[in-house]
């Protein structure tokens, strides 16, 4: 992951790096809008923020990705407030929640996804999930199939973990200048499509902005636990029982869309869609495009 941004990045640094550490130190996060709303939930995952909005009755679950949080859903949510329930997560070490139990795995992050569905009295619900978000969605499908109806799964890694030079350079950067605006203009090189960082510029911006509130120790044992430590889940999408989108980003430059949809074919029930003019955060980069797919795998109940 991140190869291709890994010697631009160290070449930065020599220049830029020092400056930046010394004077970004880590802020609270700033309270969202419906910080009110939110209710900390005790999962295996670790102590986890969730919002909830909508006004249908048709429960989704949101998990953003890695780098992220739940605002990235923002303009998704727009779409899909008046026809659904949904349950906005921050990902351990992310947003509001706490930092993730040790250790992080990916079927920590599924049982977190059924522990956040028992808080809400929820018994059945699609999850609809982006990177890290997709791997807990399905996750949370085979460990409990007849609770998960479905899952979208947006740029979402299948395979193990990479101990890559790239890779281990991106998790051990993170801990130094992972509260920075610079760290998150490099990522977010990777993150957006070309047509978003052209036409929509302010959308990257507010990317980068945001990782001057993260914590970069905590960002940084997660980043290891998601993008090194990560299990594989191709031997196990045989044995999904539910009904998977998976949607891949056209532009995306760290799981490329010809290889997502080959692996999307060991899924049994699962339906394939690259997206044009978008990366690694395809909800954020096309919500439109993302709401009518979500609508075509969970009919709202009318």
């Amino acid at each position: 992951m991140f190869r291709t941004t890994l010697l631009p990045l160290l070449a930065a640094l020599v220049t830029s790096a020092l400056p930046l550490a010394g004077g970004c130190a880590a802020t609270p996060a700033a309270p969202a809008a419906a910080a009110a709303a939110e209710r900390r939930i005790h999962t295996p995952a670790g102590e986890l923020a969730v919002r909830e909005a909508g006004r249908g009755a048709t429960p989704l679950l949101l998990w953003h990705s890695l780098y992220t949080d739940p605002s990235m859903f923002d303009p998704l949510v727009e779409q899909l407030a008046p026809n659904y329930r949904l349950l906005l997560v921050s990902a351990p070490g992310h947003g509001n929640s706490g930092p993730p139990l040790a250790p992080l795995t990916s079927a920590a992050s599924g049982a977190a996804v059924l522990a956040v569905l028992d808080a809400y009295g929820v018994e059945r619900a699609a999850v609809v999930g982006c990177s890290w978000g997709g791997i807990a969605g399905l996750q949370a499908a085979l460990q409990a199939p007849q609770r998960i109806t479905a899952v979208a799964a947006f740029n979402t890694p299948f395979g193990p973990g990479a101990t890559d030079l790239g890779t281990r350079s991106i998790v051990g950067i993170t801990g130094w200048l992972g509260n920075t605006e610079f760290f998150g203009r490099r990522v977010a090189s990777n993150f957006f499509s070309q047509h978003t960082r052209t036409r929509q510029p302010e959308v990257v911006e507010r990317f980068a902005a945001a990782f001057k509130a993260r914590d970069p120790r905590t960002l940084q044992a997660v980043s290891r636990a998601v993008l090194m430590e990560r299990e594989s889940l191709l031997p196990l999408l045989p044995k999904l029982r539910v009904p998977v989108l998976a949607v891949s980003g056209a532009e995306d430059p760290l799981y490329p869309a010809a290889q997502a949809e080959e692996i999307a074919r060991s899924i049994p029930k699962a339906r394939f869609v690259s997206v044009p003019d978008s990366a690694h955060l395809t909800p954020l980069e096309q919500p439109v495009i993302t709401a009518k797919l979500v609508r075509e795998l969970v009919p709202p109940q009318q």
